[in-house]
């Protein structure tokens, strides 16, 4: 449950793309607030993608306004966005599993001592805290490619605490992983929103919706249709917001038809 959800960490307003031939997102906006857990839900080409990209960095809108605490920003790169705090949690992770997970924690930011050479030490220590942060009772220097995809899962979002991120988005994080590993994530999940952490989650799979998100925002033809309150979220109430909005949106394009 969201710490503040009065006061909104990130804020995007307007934000629209367009690729040759589609409209992927139109006058789109987004809330989110301190420590709160926010689904984003709607049908393949809805828009949720695009827009995780472009909070992300990875792409950039054609417009739109952006807040972080209430303050106008610009996100037109990754850098932009981390600098920002504002991490994502790719599908298909995004780690180098020739190297040890300390040095996938700090890759690129590699802490060094006096004469240029890295801190191998320090990244040892700083990566347990990050570690446990997340669950994780590993050794740093274990090697990537000998972790389960759950566990490789958990060094992603340790290596986005690294980077001091206060929002993760998390692109169908359970794709990949056992029942036994997903539940390991909701633990996780629920305990970084509860010291701040903001999350941004998307799935398919709505019961774990109803189980983490304070809010549900749904996205229908890059469009903002709906919204559900923590009170409101359950199973059928998801099912039929989006078949309403799909009924509704039909209906407005038949007329146009006309």
């Amino acid at each position: 449950m969201s710490l503040d959800s009065d006061q909104s960490i990130l804020e995007v307003r307007g934000v629209s793309k367009r690729f040759p031939g589609v409209q992927a997102l139109d006058q789109v906006s987004l809330s989110l607030g301190k420590g709160e857990i926010v689904a984003v839900l709607g049908e393949n080409g809805a828009g949720k993608s695009t827009l995780m990209k472009i909070l992300a960095g990875v792409q950039r809108a054609d417009s739109g306004q952006f807040q972080m605490d209430g303050a106008d920003v610009r996100i037109h790169s990754v850098e932009d966005a981390l600098n920002h705090g504002v991490a994502l949690i790719h599908q298909e992770l995004n780690l180098a599993d020739n190297l040890d997970v300390g040095a996938n924690i700090f890759l690129g930011r590699e802490p060094r001592r006096m004469g240029g050479l890295i801190d191998k030490r320090r990244i040892e220590i700083e990566a347990l805290d990050f570690l446990k942060q997340v669950g994780l009772d590993i050794d740093p220097n274990l090697l990537v490619s000998r972790l389960s995809i759950g566990r490789q899962q958990m060094v992603e979002i340790a290596k986005a605490l690294s980077v001091d991120a206060r929002v993760l988005i998390m692109d169908e994080p359970t794709s990949s992983l056992s029942q036994t590993e997903a539940d390991q994530l909701f633990v996780v999940i629920k305990e970084l929103a509860r010291t701040g952490v903001s999350i941004v989650y998307i799935s398919h799979r709505l019961g774990e919706v109803k189980e983490l998100a304070d809010r549900v925002v749904v996205l229908r033809d890059g469009k903002n249709v709906g919204e559900l309150q923590r009170d409101e979220i359950s199973h059928n109430t998801m099912v039929n917001l989006m078949a309403v909005s799909y009924t509704h949106l039909r209906a407005h394009e038949t007329v146009l038809d006309l």
